[in-house]
């Protein structure tokens, strides 16, 4: 029977694993404080995580080689050979061609809920920071966007998790991967050029404070 010899590689650097993890933890307390009309909960976690989606996407211009958005974001056709050479299961050094599209998805949902989050309103307290900056009318359309928009957000996280157990049974253990960094892969895989997180955490916590005193000086709750 043929065997692959395999090693270790770091294909995540530190703040797209901590990119994960927290947009996790944020958007599931995001889901309870609305939930539970706590406004200024969900105020102070929805501008920390913009701030954070907004290092994401620095990052994804000019970050670590897996963090890149020209690194996993590959033609329809690259898919379908993908898929017709049954290699879309297969261990890869990053995101396969499947999981880039998702990524994208993911990351414009998510976009879209914190933007139109800006103009939401409970209709008795709580309005976000651009709630009378526009038309009442266009606000109105913002907040109802920023409700079914959460479902369709919802439905690509379920499919993206279910997606990750898959390849864990599959044995390609890409949520181990999340919080280590590290993925066996075969032993002539190229180490991906992995930038300092610091750059990018140095973004996030400059873009969150300010877009959180912006937002919560500008926000009623």
């Amino acid at each position: 029977m043929e065997t692959t010899n395999t090693r270790p590689i770091t294909i995540w650097d530190n703040f797209t694993r901590i990119y994960h993890i927290s947009q996790l933890l944020l958007l599931a307390t995001l889901w309870y404080s609305a939930e539970e009309a706590n406004f200024e909960l969900h105020f102070q976690c929805a501008f920390t995580l913009l701030g954070l989606w907004c290092s994401r996407i620095i990052w994804g211009l000019f970050g670590s080689d897996t963090s890149r958005f020209s690194h996993f974001i590959r033609s329809p056709l690259s898919i379908f050979k993908a898929w017709k050479d049954k290699t879309l299961s297969k261990p890869y050094p990053g995101h396969n061609p499947v999981a880039g599209y998702m990524v994208m998805a993911l990351l414009i949902t998510l976009g879209v809920q914190l933007f139109t989050g800006l103009f939401a309103t409970d209709d008795v307290l709580a309005e976000g920071p651009l709630y009378y900056s526009f038309s009442e009318s266009f606000a109105e359309k913002m907040d109802s966007l920023h409700h079914s928009n959460f479902d369709i957000l919802l439905v690509l996280v379920i499919i993206h998790a279910i997606a990750g157990f898959a390849h864990v049974f599959k044995g390609d253990n890409v949520l181990k991967a999340i919080f280590t960094g590290k993925k066996a892969l075969p032993a002539q895989t190229h180490q991906p050029k992995l930038r300092s997180s610091w750059i990018a955490l140095l973004i996030w916590f400059g873009v969150s404070a300010s877009v959180y005193n912006w937002g919560m000086a500008a926000a009623s709750y």
